[in-house]
């Protein structure tokens, strides 16, 4: 049976993928990536590497795609299939990279609640500003990671300087997925990552911005279980 590594984002476990392990789970072995106790990329790819298989599938979804990017440099031998969603090619555009600097800011003067409320809207699709659902989930998986989590992992992407400088060397079967209302990863970001590795398939999906797994889990889990079996 195949192997899948999913890793996680900001702030976010494996609720994240609930919609995908279930529908993937009939094709692969699954174990999430976490991402809570280190404090830089390469830490937390070390991390996901010593609880992988020896091969596997991966997927990482924005702090977790940059991760999977640290794990190509280093070990991608050991990849089968790479899915990159809401993933740049390195680093924080620059809207973002204020942003986060301003949460840290509040989050250390213990505003983690209030930065929670704040930022809601700019992750989601404007029509999905007052889902109860979504907004449960997204504050659910924020609050079992924590702040203190949350800053180390913040700080760890403001770390990230410049694109991956191996992505033209990727040749294992690549999917890049995104919302097409996506401002914190914008489509044009994801356009570009998808010109640097060759061979790649880009999907953006309509009516999602950031959080495209849980806004919009039919189209993204049908993406992966077609990459998947392939």
């Amino acid at each position: 049976m195949r192997s899948l590594v999913l890793v996680p984002g900001l702030l976010c476990n494996r609720l994240l993928w609930a919609d995908q392990i279930t529908a993937l789970g009939r094709y692969a072995d699954i174990c999430v990536g976490d991402l809570t106790t280190q404090e830089t990329i390469p830490q937390m790819a070390a991390a996901v590497l010593d609880s992988a298989p020896e091969r596997f599938s991966l997927a990482g979804f924005s702090l977790g795609g940059a991760v999977a990017l640290e794990i190509m440099e280093v070990a991608s031998q050991r990849v089968e299939r790479l899915a990159l969603l809401s993933t740049t090619h390195g680093g924080l555009l620059p809207p973002t990279e204020r942003s986060i600097r301003q949460a840290i800011e509040t989050i250390a003067q213990g505003g983690f609640d209030s930065y929670l409320e704040a930022v809601y809207p700019a992750y989601f699709a404007a029509q999905r500003d007052t889902d109860p659902i979504l907004k449960r989930s997204f504050m659910e998986m924020a609050h079992a990671v924590g702040p203190a989590a949350g800053l180390r992992q913040m700080r760890a992407l403001l770390a990230v300087q410049g694109p991956f400088p191996k992505l033209g060397e990727l040749r294992c079967p690549t999917i890049i997925i995104g919302g097409r209302e996506d401002k914190r990863t914008t489509p044009e970001a994801h356009e570009t990552l998808a010109r640097e590795i060759p061979g790649s398939e880009l999907i953006l999906i309509d009516d999602a911005a950031h959080f495209t797994p849980l806004e919009r889990p039919k189209q993204v889990t049908a993406a992966l279980e077609r990459w998947l079996i392939a």
